[in-house]
């Protein structure tokens, strides 16, 4: 298993600088977490219109996200394609943003 490197979490850093982005990252990567989960939970009790409100949540929050980037100083390059926004969409809301969260790179952008 690949484990997060401080070199990831301080490149991360210099995307996440600005304390607006980082509150609606905060925000976004929750709901975008809790919306996959609630996701799959409605598809397993067959309630597909509770589902289809998880998908909403899964958008709007990256969505929101993306509208956080802007505030940055460091802007995103961008994504490859559709397979490549998939990959790093889930691969940074579900493990690189928590644990960026709860480190020191997190704590030193937020006393900027």
């Amino acid at each position: 298993m690949k484990m997060i490197k401080n070199s990831d979490l301080e490149f991360y850093q210099n995307l996440h600088q600005n304390k607006i982005n980082l509150v609606i990252h905060v925000i976004g990567s929750s709901t975008f977490i809790s919306g996959n989960i609630g996701f799959f939970y409605c598809l397993i009790i067959q309630n597909y219109t509770a589902a289809l409100s998880c998908v909403f949540l899964i958008v709007l929050s990256v969505i929101i996200q993306g509208i956080g980037h802007r505030f940055e100083p460091v802007p995103f390059k961008g994504f490859k394609g559709p397979v490549d926004f998939v990959k790093i969409i889930y691969l940074e809301l579900f493990f690189i943003f928590p644990v960026f969260l709860f480190s020191p790179y997190f704590k030193e952008n937020w006393k900027k």
